[in-house]
């Protein structure tokens, strides 16, 4: 905002100081502008969702209290989307033919979009009924920087254009799916938040655009994610024979020919794959957490920040600073976050601060255990099952795209053409 005051913050205890305080902090602010410009949310739905945002009765508060208790480990409508998804993301690797030539960003980016709209929107799913819309979504999703950042239509008339044009068509497509009683085969944790809305008063609109909103929380971090790890493990030989050898030494039966990955024993017992998928977050988290200062406030009896000024936490940045992480915080090493590691308390406690791939305190993603256990199942199955070979004389892996606005995980600048091949001997297995 022009004039306005701007903070930003890289200490991992500073970060956490500004994220602890809830009441001269806020965070709905930052959210307003996305909901108002990039959703297009009128201002009657802005007004009921903002509204005593951070009371006990504001339905802002509420949405993120519904997020948390749906998606908490053990409970039933995550084990519900966990286990729909992953029989549909398995069921299509079953089926893939013994040797494809693939582009992997696009491939990961087509299962990921039908796999989680499918099992979150149920037999009603718009992309479902009408494939066209996820070209449709992408094309929105590559054009609303301009409007999240008010750029003038003038400076980006073709962009605003697109970005306006495909948000009213995914609108509408929810439009129907409401219309056409689409909740009523919808997972659990969708009905809760669309019943949320619907009991608050909000618009069959309003909450079209939240339903459209909802699929960048689910597939936003995870398409990226998931091909940065994928390509981070194949492009690296013996980094792959050593994740396999401990992925199948968590199988309960090797003569089996039915393989099904056990989520909690892959985060208990593979330290090497969970490592090299927390340097992945590490490396690729593009995110900036925002504040607004409601009166000026003090952090740790030191630092005064004035009213009506923006705090800024960007997590790339701290994500590579090398007071933290070392001389080479920039180079990817899959044994960064192995427990073994010799490594003293003050620098165990200021690494644990300043890994934040899904945020902090009372903005820590909700949606954290989902997006784990859809990215490391799937990516471990196809590791146990496939092969990956370059189409070149070697893996020339794309770099990160920096230019665009960071809404979610850094996605690469370009995408990478890949041999996929059924792994000798694993020809017959099925992953359940």
């Amino acid at each position: 905002m022009s004039g306005q005051k701007n903070y930003i913050v890289t200490s991992p205890e500073l970060v956490q100081a500004v994220q602890r305080n809830t009441t001269s902090l806020s965070f709905s602010p930052a959210m307003i502008p996305a909901f108002r410009r990039m959703m297009g949310f009128d201002e009657a739905g802005i007004e009921l969702i903002f509204r005593d945002a951070h009371t006990e009765n504001g339905m802002y508060g509420e949405i993120h209290r519904v997020q948390k208790a749906s998606l908490l480990p053990g409970t039933e409508s995550l084990d519900e989307l966990c286990t729909l998804i992953r029989a549909k993301l398995l069921n299509i690797v079953n089926k893939l033919s013994s040797s494809q030539t693939i582009d992997l960003y696009a491939w990961v980016q087509d299962l990921f979009m039908r796999t989680n709209n499918s099992a979150c929107f149920g037999e009603k799913d718009p992309f479902t009924l009408d494939p066209s819309l996820n070209w449709t979504f992408w094309a929105w999703e590559a054009n609303i920087k301009v409007l999240l950042l008010g750029v003038p239509w003038f400076l980006s008339p073709k962009k605003h254009s697109t970005a306006q044009r495909t948000r009213k068509e995914l609108v509408d497509a929810f439009l129907k799916y409401l219309n056409d009683s689409g909740l009523d085969t919808a997972c659990s944790f969708i009905k809760e938040l669309s019943g949320l809305g619907i009991r608050r008063g909000l618009s069959n609109e309003n909450n079209a655009r939240a339903l459209l909103g909802s699929i960048l929380a689910i597939v936003g971090n995870t398409i990226p994610t998931t091909f940065w790890l994928l390509i981070s493990i194949f492009s690296r030989p013996d980094l792959l024979k050593e994740i396999r050898s401990e992925i199948e030494a968590t199988l309960e039966d090797s003569l089996s020919r039915t393989i099904s990955l056990d989520y909690t024993t892959i985060r208990e017992k593979c330290p090497v794959f969970m490592s090299t998928y927390d340097e992945v977050l590490r490396m690729t988290s593009g995110i900036a957490t925002v504040r607004y200062t409601n009166e000026d406030t003090l952090i740790q009896d030191r630092w005064l920040l004035k009213k009506g000024a923006q705090v800024q936490m960007p997590t790339a940045f701290i994500h590579v600073d090398p007071t933290t992480w070392g001389t080479d915080a920039d180079v990817f090493d899959h044994t960064r976050f192995l427990k073994s590691m010799v490594l003293t308390k003050e620098q165990k406690t200021r690494r644990a601060a300043a890994f934040r791939p899904f945020g902090g305190d009372n903005t820590l993603c909700p949606g954290r255990h989902f997006a784990s256990y859809e990215v490391l199942t799937f990516v471990g199955s196809v590791l146990l099952g496939f092969d990956m070979t370059p189409t070149t004389d070697s893996f020339i892996v794309p770099p990160m795209d920096r230019s665009k606005l960071p809404l979610t995980s850094l996605k690469p600048a370009g995408d990478i053409k890949v041999n996929l091949l059924r792994r000798p001997g694993w020809g017959e297995m099925e992953f359940r």
